[in-house]
């Protein structure tokens, strides 16, 4: 097959799905920032992990919430190189074990997103809470006291290297159905949790399945009420106006 077809194949493909169409389109654009997801991080993981953030402290500038405002404020990025986002996502104890020490090696800054209330769960009760909360871990963990969330200590000594982002409070999803009550427990209780852990504003939110800031406009008012600045997707960072 000659390299027409295959390119014209690609673009077909690509055009089938409006999440890889964008995607694709903010790469030839010359996006400012990427992003990587991470969720947990085992010991395992180490090597692949160190090689990774290895690599993206020598090609890409870490991002800071400040660098989004200056952003938003002028129009211009303020680097040379494209900034980097490692979106660590779930709140895991191994975060702050392994990640947290790969990051700081590198001087890369990571994003956590946190569900607030998962480190609130008894240690014997967090793999149920787990298996129920779409939250991905093994059986047999890594820690021999069944301890699989950060505490609110390590969340706060965490925040004074990272920034930490609210992932709804018990990893939970919104939607159009989920009542006003729930969505104030999700989206603006979760966020007083993490910072009274961490004695810091937290200003970023992101939905499960890193749904956009128009996935629920019934939801919005309480990201507004919580006072958030922006909402992280898949494709996107938007501030919240």
């Amino acid at each position: 097959m000659d390299k027409k077809n295959l390119l014209e194949q690609f673009v077909q493909s690509v055009a089938k799905d409006k999440r890889t169409l964008e995607m694709f389109r903010y790469l030839v654009n010359n996006a400012y920032i990427r992003v990587v997801n991470y969720h947990n991080t085992n010991d395992r993981d180490i090597q692949r992990i160190s090689r990774e953030i290895s690599y993206f402290s020598e090609h890409f500038v870490p991002v800071r919430v400040r660098d989004l405002d200056t952003f938003f404020e002028t129009g211009k990025w303020p680097y040379e190189k494209p900034g980097l986002i490692p979106a660590v996502f779930e709140g895991y104890r191994s975060h702050f074990d392994i990640m947290r020490e790969i990051l700081d090696r590198y001087h890369f800054t990571g994003w956590f997103y946190i569900p607030a209330f998962f480190s609130e769960v008894p240690a014997e009760e967090q793999y149920d809470f787990c298996m129920n909360h779409r939250l991905r871990t093994r059986g047999e963990y890594m820690y021999p006291d069944g301890r699989i969330a950060m505490n609110g200590e390590e969340i706060a000594r965490l925040s004074e290297n990272h920034e930490i982002c609210c992932h709804t409070g018990t990893h939970y999803e919104i939607t159009e159905e989920t009542t006003d009550e729930d969505m104030y427990r999700e989206i603006v209780a979760s966020k007083k949790k993490l910072e009274e852990y961490t004695g810091r504003p937290v200003d970023v939110f992101c939905w499960l399945a890193g749904e956009e800031y128009q996935y629920n406009k019934k939801a919005q008012k309480y990201l507004r009420m919580a006072g958030y600045k922006y909402v992280v997707s898949n494709l996107k960072i938007e501030k919240i106006v």
